[in-house]
């Protein structure tokens, strides 16, 4: 993206953001926030940050199985720190995408094709978004009332799970054919698009009829997507707020799609309105959805300053390993 396009967008997002949070906070009640901050169980608060750590590992394990699936390998730790670096460039970057791109070239480093590269992080995340759809859905079962506030949820969430299995059902039964017949189009009308969607589509003919792999991946999203969801559970008990939990199977998922979208700085904004919007269902005022969304919205600045930490490590590693050979050269 050119320089003035990136600063209007950075421009754009910065407005949507600041735009939600004086809509949500110029009739907000600041002590009430605070206090329902204050008064947070620390304990479980506790037990609700340490589970982010159970899910560096299952996204490095399902980061690890797709690697394996290609035939490469790395430790489970290296790949661990890989994701706590990516956090750090995705809460401190003025988009989410930059920790896919910190991971993608992790991924290069391994494998030495971008395409591979890409198409091993293009389906970590896919699988990770199919199964929250699959939680949504399920809870949706049990909740009418999200759907009696915005009607089109539940169709919403029904189309992208069906598109899902579509692109599950293409890209991993019919890789090949898509490939030969993109490599034919490229050859008698010679394109870059072509080309590159050519290299994608064999990428991901590399798991066509790999069974296990991709059912490995999906339980790992299945737990993944979990971990995260009682998290949030956790974090509504430790400020006493009261949300039914089969009501958090579908919020958070929700959110979670939400705050994806490339409308705002990092989520700031959406996060608020979307817990306010939903919280309210039950009873929650703005003031106490408000504070749940800024003590997330903490975790997760907290565990990108983590992450900062591990990529300043891993920078001065690589400035000491590039000393010490050129002094054993010379």
């Amino acid at each position: 993206m050119k320089k003035p396009a990136y600063i209007l967008t950075v421009i754009a997002k910065l407005l949507v953001s600041g735009g939600l949070l004086y809509w949500l906070l110029k009739d907000a009640e600041f002590s009430v926030i605070f206090d329902t901050i204050k008064q947070a169980n620390p304990w479980l608060l506790a037990l609700a940050f340490c589970m982010y750590f159970l899910g560096y590992f299952i996204t490095a394990s399902r980061w690890q199985t797709l690697l394996r699936s290609q035939g490469y390998d790395a430790p489970l730790l290296q790949l661990v720190r890989s994701f706590m670096v990516a956090l750090f460039f995705s809460n401190f970057l003025p988009s989410t995408i930059g920790g896919d791109i910190v991971r993608m070239y992790d991924s290069w480093k391994i494998m030495r094709n971008k395409s591979e590269a890409f198409a091993v992080i293009f389906i970590d995340r896919f699988f990770g978004i199919t199964a929250l759809f699959c939680y949504a859905l399920v809870a949706l079962l049990f909740m009418h009332q999200a759907t009696e506030l915005v009607p089109a949820l539940r169709p919403i969430l029904i189309a992208g799970f069906i598109l899902a299995v579509v692109f599950i059902f293409i890209v991993f039964s019919r890789a090949d054919y898509l490939s030969a017949r993109s490599e034919a189009w490229q050859g008698q009308h010679p394109n870059p698009v072509f080309r590159l969607l050519g290299k994608l589509l064999r990428a991901f003919s590399v798991y066509s009829g790999k069974t296990t792999t991709l059912t490995k991946v999906f339980v790992l999203s299945l737990l993944l997507q979990l971990n995260v969801i009682l998290h949030f559970i956790i974090i509504t008990y430790a400020l006493g707020i009261d949300v039914p939990v089969v009501a958090m199977f579908v919020i958070i998922p929700v959110a979670t799609v939400v705050m994806m979208l490339p409308v705002s700085i990092n989520g700031i904004g959406l996060r608020e309105a979307v817990f306010v919007l939903f919280f309210g269902l039950f009873g929650v005022s703005g003031d106490q959805a408000i504070a749940f969304a800024w003590v997330a919205y903490g975790f997760v600045l907290v565990q990108g300053l983590l992450g900062g930490l591990v990529f300043a490590i891993r920078l001065q590693s690589r400035d000491t390993g590039q000393g010490l050979r050129q002094g054993s050269e010379e």
